[in-house]
C-alpha cells in the first residue's frame, strides 16, 4: 500500500484533476490517498466527492484528509503540492508594480515578477519542505507549484528531496502542432484558429487539439520550464520527421497565430514551444511600454476575472456532484497532470515515457550547467525518473537558457536566506532592467507591500 499526500488537495481545478487520475489508476488500487489543506471549507467538500467518486468507482482506496499536515505525512511514499498565495490578487500587484515603473511584462515566473512570486511561494514552501525531509524522507515529490523549476531547486537543492516538477505547457505545443498540420492529422481545426484564453475558457481547445495530436505525432522539447524549444517532430506510426512540413505550414498561416515565437524561429531557427504567452517572460523583447510591442505581437495578459469566475463555476460542479445532481463519472473527463502516470510508472515498473519532466540536468542538456532543473523527456520505471538525452542546444539558445538559469537560482538562494542584496542582484541581472534606480525602488515596494507573504525578509 502506498500513502500519496495531495498538498493542496482544496483547490477547485487541480484538486479535480489530480483526484479523478488517481481513482482511476488502477496500478494504485489499495493505496492511502491523503488530502491536505488550509482552506477547511474546500478541503471538506474535496474530501465528500473523493469518498463518493472511491464507493462509485470501486477504486479501493483509503482516504484521510486534514488541515494540518504533520500526521498525514509520517511515511509518506509521494507527496504531490500544488500552491498559490492570493494567486490573482498578488499575480495582478506583481503586474501592476511593473507597469509603475515601465515594464509590461506577465509577472508569472520571468522577468521581475517571477522573482515576486518564487519569493512568496518560497516562504510558504518552505515549512513543508522541512516536514517532508523530517517526516517522510523517502518520498518523492512531485510538485506543480510555479515558478516550477525554481520551487523544484528550492526543494532538491536546499532540502535535498527527490523532487520532480510537473507541467502541462507541453500540451500548448501539440496544439500548435495540431493546427498547423490538421490536414495532414486529420483533426478538426476552426479556419484560422488561434488560442485565446476567452475560447480556451469555453472549450478547453488546447486539451482537445493537443491531445489528439498527441496521439498521432511526438514532440521532442527540451531548454526550461515555459522556455523549452521544440527539437523533433515526427509521427509516431512512421517515424516521418514532420518538422519541415510545420516550418512550412508556419510562413503561410494565419499571421495572428503566435507571432512572437513565429519571429523567434525566424532569429534562431529553433521554435519555442510554449506559446508567446509564456515565451515573453524571459526575454527583453516585448516589456518595453513604449515600444507598445504587446500590442504589435497581440500579447493576451491572463484574464483574472474570467479565471476567478470559471473557479466559482467549478465549485459549483463539485457540490453538485456531491450532492448526487451530477454522475462523478464527469471527473474520468478531466485531463490528466501526470502525476498519478509517473507514480503508477514506479510503482508497477511499467517503463513508461513522459514528453517532459523538470529534473536536476545530469548531462541530459550537455550545454546547460549540471544539476540545474532542465525539462526533458523522460523515462519512468521501478529505479525512478531518468531524463532523455536530448543532445546540445544551438548556442545562441542555450545562452538564452543559461541566462535564465543564473537569475533562477539567484533567486531561489535570495528567497531561502531572505537576501535582499541577492534579490537586488537578481532585479539587476533581468533582462527586462535597464536601470538600477528602478531595481532598487521595485524591490523596496514589493518587500514593503507585500510584507504579510515574505517572512523570511524580516526575520
Amino acid at each position: 500500500m502506498k500513502k500519496i499526500v495531495v498538498i493542496g488537495a482544496g483547490s477547485a481545478s487541480f484538486g479535480l484533476s489530480t483526484l479523478g487520475a488517481l481513482l482511476q489508476k488502477t496500478e494504485l488500487r489499495g493505496s492511502e490517498l491523503r488530502l491536505i489543506d488550509i482552506n477547511e471549507k474546500g478541503l471538506e467538500t474535496i474530501i465528500r466527492l473523493a469518498e463518493k467518486t472511491n464507493r462509485e468507482w470501486d477504486a479501493g482506496f483509503t482516504i484521510r484528509s486534514d488541515t494540518s499536515r504533520k500526521e498525514l505525512l509520517k511515511e509518506a511514499d509521494y507527496v504531490i503540492t500544488a500552491l498559490a498565495v492570493d494567486r490573482e490578487k498578488t499575480w495582478s500587484m506583481d503586474r501592476m508594480l511593473g507597469l509603475k515603473y515601465g515594464i509590461n511584462h506577465y509577472a508569472e515566473n520571468g522577468g521581475p515578477g517571477g522573482f515576486m512570486h518564487t519569493a512568496r511561494n518560497a516562504a510558504q514552501f518552505m515549512p513543508i519542505l522541512e516536514d517532508i525531509r523530517t517526516l517522510a524522507p523517502g518520498a518523492l515529490l512531485l510538485n506543480f507549484t510555479n515558478p516550477v523549476p525554481r520551487i523544484s531547486r528550492l526543494a532538491h537543492h536546499y532540502y535535498g528531496i527527490d523532487t520532480v516538477g510537473i507541467c502541462h505547457q507541453i500540451t500548448f505545443g501539440y496544439m500548435q502542432a495540431g493546427i498547423l498540420l490538421s490536414d495532414y492529422l486529420d483533426i478538426e481545426v476552426p479556419d484560422k484558429y488561434t488560442f485565446t484564453w476567452e475560447d480556451e475558457f469555453a472549450n478547453n481547445r488546447t486539451y482537445s487539439i493537443g491531445n489528439q495530436a498527441a496521439r498521432k505525432v511526438r514532440i521532442k522539447a527540451a531548454g526550461i520550464n515555459h522556455f523549452t524549444w521544440m527539437l523533433s517532430l515526427t509521427d509516431r506510426n512512421t517515424g516521418e520527421d514532420l518538422y519541415p512540413l510545420f516550418r512550412e505550414r508556419l510562413k503561410t498561416y494565419h499571421p495572428a497565430f503566435e507571432p512572437f515565437s513565429r519571429d523567434l524561429y525566424r532569429v534562431f531557427g529553433l521554435y519555442p514551444l510554449t506559446g508567446d504567452n509564456h515565451i515573453i517572460e524571459y526575454l527583453p523583447y516585448t516589456h518595453n511600454v513604449y515600444r507598445k510591442t504587446w500590442e504589435r505581437y497581440n500579447i493576451q495578459m491572463y484574464p483574472f476575472k474570467l479565471a476567478s469566475q470559471l473557479r466559482d463555476r467549478m465549485w459549483e460542479e463539485i457540490r453538485a456532484m456531491v450532492a448526487g445532481k451530477k454522475p462523478v463519472d464527469q471527473l474520468r473527463r478531466i485531463p490528466s497532470e501526470h502525476a498519478e502516470e509517473i507514480i503508477a510508472g514506479i510503482v508497477a515498473d511499467k517503463g513508461i515515457s513522459e514528453d517532459a519532466v523538470n529534473i536536476p540536468n545530469r548531462g541530459y542538456i550537455p550545454n546547460l550547467p549540471d544539476n540545474s532543473i532542465v525539462e526533458v523527456p523522460g523515462f519512468i520505471d521501478a529505479k525512478g525518473i531518468h531524463g532523455e538525452k536530448t543532445g546540445e542546444l544551438p548556442e545562441p539558445v542555450a545562452e538564452l537558457c543559461r541566462r535564465e538559469i543564473q537569475l533562477a537560482e539567484l533567486t531561489v538562494e535570495a528567497a531561502y536566506h531572505g537576501d535582499r542584496e541577492r534579490a537586488l542582484q537578481v532585479l539587476a541581472l533581468d533582462p527586462m532592467m535597464d536601470d538600477l534606480a528602478v531595481a532598487r525602488k521595485m524591490l523596496k515596494e514589493f518587500l514593503e507591500t507585500q510584507k504579510e507573504y515574505l517572512p523570511q525578509f524580516y526575520r
